[in-house]
């Protein structure tokens, strides 16, 4: 027996295009670690009549369902109601929780409306989700054939009650099916190519599945696998990631399901080197993905962000003569950017970005994704260029942050 799982979203704001739901992703990539096999994702407005048929129709089809959202204290929140409904009975007050509620609010200076007080209402049966983190409790209860789990859709409340209560308790019950994955990361081909080289490993229904997810310019190979044990089938997917390596290995740089700047800090933390950042197009990007990674001050020293010609000069120290001779996206000017970097940060090393993002203010010899790129360490400085089909602004910035990713995971401190 497989223990299914489904993940319900629920909010007008996520209907809307308000807010982008992240906590489904987060819920599918842990439930899959601990066994459960996820089937659906869904997205419900706060209508009770559509949340009503998505909770009936989710609970009808997997063995446990977790929701998020809509435990809120006004009168949109209509979770805890439309579940109350569904199992036929009046919602229930919950003292404790009403206690929790309070001394949450108190503890915090704030003033306990009354209206609160609808957080500490359950369906029947329901058993209370602790939230220590904020005023929704969560609930957890039985819905026809479905375990159904609720709790906040905040996701900092969400990651606390799921860690603490619903994924343990998951991980509890029976069914549950072992699962790896091994991810190899690719640079360079496009999607069909790289389907093309290793199409005979994406059969359906082959153990350990092969796909491939694109990002940005990013190609992931995602194997996964399933067996008796998580040992088991961690060595599965191990196997397949052996027999694709030399068939990809002119565009493999990275393995791991880790993020990619993540692999960047861990490998600079460990050989004891810093780095430093210089971004024209990328805007910043480079900066900010290194250090919404933990740790990230063992590594990082800093970025500047120098979009203008002046700012490249204020602030890197760019010649004006090599500007002018050839222009902002050039390589000489990248190597200065970097250069400029290393030396003002004091940084074992220093990556620098400059290019044409697009729409607007390409040429015939500088078309929309030309993006010049250098690396400045105790070596010297290397600059190199990329031409970046033009899909988009977008495109062509997240593609230049992954080249960056590639270099830096390349290099051998």
């Amino acid at each position: 027996m497989t223990l299914v799982a489904e993940i319900l979203a629920i909010g007008d704001e996520l209907i809307h295009g308000a807010l982008l739901d992240t906590n489904s992703k987060y819920l599918a990539i842990e439930l899959e670690r601990i066994g459960a096999v996820v089937h659906r994702f869904s997205v419900t407005s706060d209508d009770p009549d559509q949340l009503r048929s998505a909770i009936a129709d989710a609970c009808a089809r997997a063995d446990v369902v977790v929701a998020t959202g809509g435990l809120g204290p006004t009168l949109d929140d209509r979770t805890r109601d439309v579940v109350a409904e569904l199992l036929g009975g009046p919602l229930q007050f919950d003292a404790a929780s009403w206690t929790q509620i309070q001394a949450w609010l108190s503890k915090r200076g704030r003033p306990v409306p009354e209206s609160n007080r609808r957080q500490a209402m359950l369906p029947p049966g329901g058993t209370a989700i602790p939230n220590p983190v904020g005023t929704a409790p969560g609930f957890d209860v039985r819905i026809g054939r479905a375990r159904f789990f609720a709790v906040p859709g905040v996701p900092r409340e969400m990651h606390v009650l799921a860690a603490e209560y619903v994924l343990p308790a998951i991980a509890a019950m029976p069914g549950l099916t072992p699962t790896a994955q091994q991810w190899l990361r690719i640079l360079g081909p496009s999607e069909a190519l790289l389907g093309e080289r290793i199409e005979p490993f994406m059969v359906p229904g082959r153990n350990p599945a092969v796909g491939i997810t694109a990002t940005g310019g990013l190609l992931t190979i995602r194997i996964v696998g399933t067996a008796n044990t998580q040992e088991a089938a961690a060595a599965a997917c191990e196997a397949t990631a052996k027999e694709l390596r030399p068939i990809v290995r002119e565009w493999l740089f990275a393995e791991g399901t880790a993020e990619l700047p993540e692999l960047v800090v861990q490998q600079f933390t460990k050989a004891g080197r810093t780095l430093a950042t210089a971004e024209s197009c990328t805007g910043g990007q480079i900066a900010a993905r290194l250090v919404d990674v933990a740790g990230a001050s063992s590594m990082f020293a800093g970025g500047v962000v120098a979009y203008s010609n002046a700012a490249k000069v204020a602030l890197l120290g760019v010649p004006q003569a090599l500007l002018d001779q050839h222009g902002a996206v050039s390589e000489p000017v990248a190597a200065a950017m970097a250069s400029g970097a290393r030396e003002r940060f004091g940084c074992d090393f220093a990556v620098a970005t400059t290019g044409i993002a697009g729409p607007e203010g390409g040429t015939a010899e500088k078309p929309v994704g030309t993006v010049c790129f250098a690396l400045a360490g105790p070596a010297g400085t290397r600059p190199w260029t990329v031409h970046i089909p033009d899909l988009g602004r977008a495109f062509v910035r997240d593609r230049a942050v992954f080249e960056i990713w590639r270099t830096l995971l390349a290099e051998r401190h």
